[in-house]
């Protein structure tokens, strides 16, 4: 059963995104309406709420939780353990009868190392319907509520599921492009740097994409690509080869810096000497090789360089 079946049966209403490619950033959000509850005692909600709106937003695309290993989690309960009963113990404090030590430790240990879903989701910053609906994100309605107890409760759920049907897409994803990998390297089809640098008249040879490439990403952005597009002698030729950058690039997870690159050049190919369409092209630029290159720690990093940008 999928998301959307899901919400329609719960009647949350999905605002944006595609079910079946989850973008891996979530937002749900309830509006609240005021409670006919004459307490005057206030509510731990009241300072999430903005102009009657209760928003919980999410970013699974990079979160990768540090998960202690089967053995650590096994050492922490047997020291806990190990600690209550010495406690028990030295304050004297008689077991209850038929307690069995071994068959408890047996039952936390497996209690212990069941799998759970990390919810790294946080209370969103939004005032307005419209500004949540322009996030670049897969966005739900879940409704309006009297008072804000049952919102809450209903929003911080959602994400566990969202996250669970989002990381099954995305290793899906990742078997077919692994099976794609292997049936191309066998029938001799990956390209590297020198065989997408030969001198055409077109940007990318027939049929190259990311997925096919296996050389300096860094180096052909900014030894082919880059010089190529801001060559190109007008602007229909420019679409005409741009597009071709967007379809090697389709598989690329993240879009926005495939399409900063876009308008950082056309910024260039008008006003050559524009400093802030050259640093956001040259960020952009870092940014892609490092999450090809899988330095997400990197990638953060320019990111927010990027943001702090200001034209």
């Amino acid at each position: 059963m999928t998301i959307f079946y899901i919400v329609v049966m719960l009647g949350i209403e999905q605002k944006k995104g595609d079910d079946e490619k989850l973008c891996g950033r979530m937002i749900a959000y309830a509006k609240i309406l005021p409670t006919p509850d004459t307490d005057d005692d206030n509510s731990p909600f009241d300072d999430m709420i903005k102009n009657g709106l209760l928003v919980l937003e999410g970013d699974f695309r990079t979160f990768n939780p540090t998960v202690p290993s089967r053995n650590q989690k096994k050492k922490i309960v047997d020291e806990k353990l190990n600690d209550l009963i010495e406690s028990m113990q030295e304050n004297g404090v008689e077991m209850p009868e038929n307690f069995d030590v071994d068959t408890l430790r047996d039952r936390l240990h497996e209690l212990s190392t069941m799998e759970v879903i990390p919810i790294p989701a946080r209370i969103g910053n939004f005032s307005r319907e419209e500004d949540i609906l322009n996030e670049d994100a897969d966005i739900y309605y879940v409704g309006e509520f009297i008072g804000a107890n049952q919102a809450h409760f209903c929003l911080t759920t959602l994400p566990i599921y969202y996250q669970a049907r989002y990381r099954e897409q995305t290793k899906k994803l990742e078997m077919e492009l692994l099976n794609e990998m292997l049936s191309q390297f066998e029938n001799g089809e990956f390209l590297d740097n020198d065989d997408i640098m030969k001198d055409t008249v077109e940007l990318f040879p027939e049929g190259a994409s990311l997925n096919t490439f296996v050389g300096d990403l860094s180096n052909l952005l900014n030894v082919k690509v880059i010089p190529f597009l801001l060559a190109c002698e007008n602007d229909e030729e420019y679409d005409r080869q741009i597009k071709l950058f967007y379809d090697f690039m389709k598989s690329y997870p993240s879009q926005l810096d495939v399409k900063r690159i876009d308008a950082s050049l056309r910024i260039l190919r008008e006003q050559s000497d524009n400093k802030f369409g050259r640093k956001v092209l040259e960020l952009s630029c870092k940014k892609i090789s490092a999450i090809y290159n899988e330095d997400t720690k990197s990638a953060e990093q320019i990111e927010t360089e990027i943001t702090s940008l200001k034209a």
